[in-house]
């Protein structure tokens, strides 16, 4: 349990090439994000193929939902790792040995409450989103279920993002694909041979999470952190809380703003549009996440390499490795989004085996997908400034482009195009958002410039 906090990981980290670094630490990332998505992906289109457009309708309006336990994970293991990765640059060992008891505790104090709440009003949040008859009683059912375990998924992706922030790029993707693939295998047999129906497409996801969250605890009380870690006091460390809240916020406001982001959009489909209109949306979203989960990758894996080399005062480091990596993600990203605009029916037609597509159903498509090549440097400069603990800029950054912008545009565009109207408001707003970055980043690589000077 008591590692050398300068392991030959974190010596790496410190002094190897950076592109060496890039290629040992993106590849397990971007398996493993890719094959996360691919499990999203494949939920949708197992629900689809086998219970049809109301239950895709009924998960699709679930979905938003469900941005909210990963918020709260996403602000535990973003805030942990940020602040475990400059420790562990700095060498602050009691920091080190404190976290992960810290972690956990916050882990099950925000899922339980989440549980209850979710549970109780389930009803009333489906309905709000736009569910009724049939698709509600489907969308509550799975979500209900979804939030039973949500202490699993809330655990496992924060003990996994923890794992990833020492730099155990490839021992945290092994984990992540083992659920991924577990659930991937799990869910025909809930749904279709057990004739779980949607019920049993969530019971597959909370029994690939338990089991994700197992493997999460066999990793520390097996030893295998390199940082020391304390396994016998599990309490809300005050010296902790703050700056692991302070940093993490940033991240879950990414996924709360998103899930503001649905809920807008939904309704807004619910009054523009009908039932075809979610489905559609619910099936072009998968689409978007699954192409975006490699991008995910790359900011998993620049995380440990800015946050670590910050805490040494390497700032030299931090801006190779930013541009190293966010040049590599664009250019992935670019090659995907090419085959996307020149395709989109034969991604689409997997969730939506028996639709026609019309030629306006392809159009806003598109428009949906014009932009994401913006998404790699969005990833990677909110990923960056959770790193070195700047909560301010990050924070920022995702509130102006899902709530400052995104918001009024969406509203205003449907009024002149209708349901297109919601598919263009990612154009505007990603350039926007594009230019305020540039700004950010020369602003603070500017700052560590003269940092260093002294």
């Amino acid at each position: 349990m008591n590692a050398n906090p300068k392991s030959n990981l974190t010596e790496e980290i410190l002094s190897d090439n950076v592109w060496k670094l890039l290629w040992r630490l993106s590849m397990p990332a971007i398996i493993g994000m890719s094959i996360n998505g691919i499990n999203a992906f494949v939920d949708g289109l197992y629900i689809g193929q086998f219970l049809g457009q109301n239950a895709l309708a009924a998960v699709s309006l679930a979905f938003p939902l469900m941005m909210v336990t990963n918020g709260i994970s996403a602000m535990i293991g973003v805030g942990a790792s940020s602040l475990l990765s400059i420790a562990i640059g700095a060498g602050d060992v009691e920091t080190q040995r404190k976290i992960f008891g810290t972690m956990t505790a916050l882990s099950l104090i925000t899922s339980v409450i989440l549980s209850i709440l979710g549970i109780v009003f389930a009803p009333h949040l489906i309905g709000f989103l736009g569910g009724s008859g049939e698709i509600l009683e489907l969308g509550v059912t799975y979500y209900r279920i979804m939030m039973i375990g949500a202490f699993f998924r809330v655990f496992a992706v924060a003990a996994n993002t923890l794992i990833r922030a020492e730099g155990k790029i490839k021992e945290a993707m092994v984990f992540s694909i083992t659920a991924a693939i577990l659930n991937i295998i799990l869910n025909p047999i809930f749904i279709y041979y057990l004739d779980g129906g949607i019920a049993g497409a969530a019971w597959a996801t909370v029994v690939a999470m338990f089991i994700f969250t197992l493997l999460g605890v066999w990793y520390y009380w097996a030893g295998r952190a390199n940082y020391p870690v304390s396994l016998r006091s599990y309490s809300l460390s005050p010296t902790l809380l703050k700056p692991i809240l302070s940093v993490g916020v940033s991240a879950m406001m990414l996924q709360l703003m998103f899930f503001v982001q649905q809920v807008i959009v939904f309704r807004l489909l619910a009054q523009y549009g009908d039932d075809w209109d979610i489905a559609f949306m619910g099936s072009s979203y998968r689409v978007l996440l699954l192409v975006l989960f490699p991008s995910f990758g790359f900011a998993q894996a620049l995380q440990p390499v800015v946050g670590i080399n910050y805490g040494a005062k390497q700032y030299d480091r931090v801006r190779s490795s930013f541009t190293t990596f966010g040049l590599s993600a664009t250019i992935l990203m670019t090659s995907v989004w090419i085959f996307i605009m020149w395709a989109p029916e034969v991604c689409l037609s997997w969730m939506m085996p028996d639709a026609t597509f019309a030629a306006k159903d392809l159009w806003d498509f598109r428009m949906m997908m014009l932009t994401l090549p913006t998404f790699p440097i969005f990833f990677m400069t909110t990923t960056l400034f959770q790193a070195i603990g700047n909560a301010r800029i990050a924070g920022f950054l995702i509130v102006a482009r899902e709530l400052l912008l995104f918001v009024p545009i969406v509203f205003v565009l449907p009024l002149f195009y209708g349901v297109s109207g919601i598919y263009y408001t990612g154009v505007p707003v990603n350039v926007i958002v594009l230019i305020i970055m540039f700004i950010s980043l020369r602003s603070q690589f500017r700052r560590l410039a003269q940092a260093g000077q002294h």
